[in-house]
């Protein structure tokens, strides 16, 4: 790119902003491409990628499974992690092309907030560093050379693990750098990767493919990443087909209507919508720390505007703390205000706007017929009631005042917090329990008496993730996405029974 001294992925035409929102193997060829521009602080950009049609998925899938057979198959699980922790270093340096490329254009794109998007970006891509990568393996699989080649098993013969020669992934846009966990899983596993991104975030999976070719061309070569319209049949239909395991994220109507074409015995991993809430123990409520543990529970909410599935929706506030919950939900909307003018929200679509007005006349009713003060707050906070930002709809908490009176966990999102008085924590989980399916991350602030005991029920519940409160929306190298293996639900087991070995030694002449 021009701007940036440096071309992402293609040419710079006439010394104009030309960025290549796409990555295929060296030598491939698209044949003709469209535009489409964005306005950046610094000027307008345009994003190129190519016009697709089912033959040139077909062709990119061969390419890049005969350039997995080649390279990548019989590539160490070690030298990969090499490559990759190598690729991921680079993005450690402030000035690195790509990551000043990044810092640039994603918040164009998306619309978040820069200094957010640079924060978390930079805290994010360390997630995948050397020692985090053999967090994923040694946590994921018995043996991680087994990706190698036969090794002893527990049963006394031998086993080998083998990943999908080619997979395809479908990557969701609500938070940048996401693709980036989803193809170094299938990097791990050895499987080529066709990836489809998504036009409302087409760039990091991109930037990172150009990462590891800076490292490795020839890895880089089982890479391709094009965007294409959601619900694009012939492209989708290609694609499916030619890969040997499918992964999606994205919306639930996403997944389901992809689930369907997947042929049974095909691994297919979805990751669609998913509710988040917190535990906001008494005792982190004291007069030493309560200012600690709402700045933590605004960060949980700000960060992303909620897009991502690990983002809070319902905090549940126990009584006896020094703070009634009623009253942090007011420190709460400070907070939100605060974090406004530090990490202004991106601006929402009409549909999200009119949901959020929908959910504070909700609830401003709700108070009126309790006789509440609507959109101002009960001193004894027995009442339903709303704060809401004072510029439209940049941030809104609600307050209920029991956890019966709370008529479902989910949130319009875009800084719309619901806060719900408890008398114990426990009240929280029969309210949760209906959305199981739905469930994923749990915040937590409580002592370490608690923790436990809590977990035990909170686990039972259905959630696969309990994190502190202020680190919702940044998941650990090793958690077990959606309840799953990152890695094991990927790969296929082949076992040489026990005695195979004595059995064959048997024709070996100097055998005795």
């Amino acid at each position: 790119m021009s701007g940036d001294g440096v071309s992402v992925g293609g040419n710079v035409v006439d010394n104009a902003d030309i960025v290549d929102v796409f990555h295929a193997p060296a030598g491939f060829s698209f044949t003709a491409f469209d535009t489409r521009e964005i306005t950046t602080p610094d000027g307008p950009v345009s994003l190129r990628y190519p016009r697709l049609d089912a033959d040139v998925i077909h062709a990119l899938c061969d390419d890049v499974r005969k350039n997995r057979n080649d390279c990548l198959a019989s590539m160490p699980v070690n030298d990969i992690i090499d490559v990759l922790a190598k690729a991921v270093e680079l993005w450690t340096d402030p000035d690195y092309p790509l990551r000043r490329l990044a810092e640039r254009l994603v918040p164009a794109i998306t619309g978040y907030d820069a200094d957010m998007t640079r924060i978390e970006l930079k805290r994010y891509m360390r997630m995948f560093r050397r020692r985090e990568l053999l967090r994923f393996v040694d946590d994921d699989l018995p043996c991680p050379q087994m990706l190698d080649e036969y090794r002893p098993n527990r049963s006394g013969g031998y086993t080998r693990l083998y990943g999908p020669d080619l997979s395809f992934h479908v990557f969701s846009s609500n938070v940048p750098g996401i693709p980036v966990w989803s193809m170094t899983m299938g990097l791990l596993v050895k499987s080529g990767i066709v990836g489809k991104s998504s036009f409302d975030e087409p760039l990091m999976p991109v930037l990172f493919a150009k990462s590891i070719r800076e490292v490795d061309p020839e890895l880089a070569d089982a890479i391709a990443v094009v965007p294409w319209k959601g619900g694009t049949q012939p492209l989708e239909d290609a694609a499916i087909g030619e890969a040997n395991a499918v992964i999606v994220y994205g919306s639930s109507h996403t997944t389901e209507l992809l689930r369907p074409k997947v042929a049974e015995g095909k691994p297919f991993l979805s990751y669609g919508a998913r509710i988040g809430f917190s535990l906001v123990g008494r005792e982190s409520l004291r007069a030493d720390c309560y200012e600690s543990t709402i700045h933590r529970m605004a960060v949980d909410v700000a960060t992303y505007d909620q897009q991502s599935c690990l983002a809070a929706q319902t905090v549940f506030v126990e009584r006896g703390g020094v703070l009634a919950p009623h009253e942090t939900a007011e420190l709460l909307a400070h907070e939100l205000e605060s974090q406004q003018r530090k990490y202004p929200r991106s601006t929402p679509t009409q549909e999200e706007s009119l949901a959020i007005r929908r959910v504070r006349s909700s609830v401003e009713m709700m108070s009126l017929f309790a006789g509440g003060p609507g959109t101002g707050m009960a001193d004894d906070g027995s009442g339903p009631f709303v704060i809401a930002s004072p510029n439209g709809t940049d941030w809104t908490v609600l307050h209920y005042p029991d956890a019966a009176s709370l008529p479902t966990p989910a949130s319009p999102l875009n800084r719309t917090i619901t806060v719900v008085a408890v008398d114990d924590l426990a009240d929280a989980l029969p309210v949760m329990a209906p959305y199981r399916q739905w469930l994923q991350s749990c915040g937590v602030a409580v002592d370490s008496t608690r923790l436990f005991p809590l977990a035990q029920r909170v686990g039972e519940l259905g959630i696969d993730r309990i994190c502190p409160v202020g680190e919702m929306n940044r998941a650990k190298s090793g958690w077990h996405h959606d309840g799953g293996f990152n890695l094991l639900d990927l790969v296929r087991a082949v076992d040489v029974e026990r005695g195979t070995d004595r059995f064959a030694d048997s024709f070996d002449d100097d055998f005795e």
